[in-house]
């Protein structure tokens, strides 16, 4: 009989700090809205997760994080967290898209048995957003239709595909007779479901090589005064 699989997920970065253990194909879940304080907490839910499901972190084959687009401290702390962690078991990593992980909650708590498309919205900062859109469907994962892309400014954004509905930080330029869903959580399990399948597909990487998403013409660092 094949060895059961051992999944970390790790998702921070949006207002929830949550973690997701697989074990004896059983998920064990920790999952606290934190707003900005998921680097005092994180690897004490860690050890608490760990401790709950009785397993090694040497035991682990894979980590799953949230890779973003999101805030720019807490993708990087999910990333450091899995990469370390998975150099401590000699796990792989997979780095999972955080607007693909947010297409699947909103699917499964709004619908589960829908299928249809939806555009996820990520505030960035100020004025700025991170956008994409995704096709879902119930036993399937989402296939992305629009890639992440980062606009900004008080209007619309062209070429985002008419009439879909949204999900996550409702922007100003929304209208009004659209659909939007600002309740939708994005628990870690989410994220460790698309990792344990990019993993069976063979798209796991070394920890070294598990890096945040990077949305082109993002960068938090603005040039210093007189520069």
């Amino acid at each position: 009989m094949a060895r059961m699989e051992t999944v970390l997920a790790v998702e921070t970065s949006g207002p929830l700090c949550s973690l997701a253990l697989l074990a004896g194909g059983r998920w064990f879940e920790d999952t606290h809205n934190v707003e900005r304080l998921h680097n005092q907490v994180v690897l004490g839910m860690l050890d608490g997760l760990v401790s709950a499901a009785g397993v090694d972190r040497r035991a682990l084959d894979l980590v799953a994080f949230g890779a973003g687009p999101g805030s720019f401290t807490g993708v990087r702390l999910a990333a450091s967290v899995a990469q370390g962690v998975a150099y401590g078991a000699g796990a792989v990593v997979c780095p999972v898209s955080s607007s693909r992980a947010m297409a699947l909650a909103w699917q499964r708590q709004h619908d589960p048995g829908a299928a249809g498309a939806v555009v996820t919205v990520t505030r960035s900062r100020r004025d700025a957003y991170y956008l994409a859109a995704w096709q879902v469907a119930a036993d399937t994962l989402p296939e992305r239709l629009l890639a992440d892309r980062l606009h900004q400014g008080d209007m619309a954004p062209d070429g985002l595909p008419a009439d879909l509905p949204g999900v996550g930080d409702r922007p100003p330029w929304w209208p009004p007779d659209r659909a939007f869903a600002d309740d939708v959580a994005v628990p870690a399990r989410i994220v460790g479901e698309l990792g344990l399948a990019a993993w069976r597909a063979g798209e796991a990487v070394p920890p070294a090589e598990a890096f945040p998403v990077y949305v082109q013409g993002d960068s938090p660092w603005r040039p210093a005064a007189g520069s």
